[in-house]
């Protein structure tokens, strides 16, 4: 089973593609969710592995504090949102930022 880290900071998209033995397969930079969903596809046919466990990970900042005359305020913190998927077939490899 390969093991593709993606980090998503907001304006680009690095991944990395692990073999099983955590060997380095790919680096890529992508621009936008579109290219990477592309290039994930492609991983079961150039790197033979059925099977891929994604790790994506997305920073996000967060407000939590709503009241405007709160002395506090945790405005600029960010926070990791972390999904793991297994991709087991071509149309699994695939990133839905919209459940995320």
């Amino acid at each position: 089973m390969n093991i593709a880290k993606i980090s998503n900071s907001g304006g680009i998209i690095d991944l990395i593609l692990y073999d099983e033995c955590l060997k380095e397969l790919a680096r890529e930079t992508f621009e936008d969710i579109y290219t990477l969903n592309f290039f994930l596809q492609t991983i079961p046919k150039n790197f033979g592995q059925k099977k891929t466990l994604l790790i994506y990970s997305k920073l996000e900042n967060f407000s939590t504090n709503e009241n405007p005359s709160s002395k506090t305020s945790n405005q600029g913190q960010t926070f990791n949102n972390i999904q793991l998927l297994i991709a087991e077939d071509e149309n699994s490899y695939f990133i839905n930022e919209k459940e995320i």
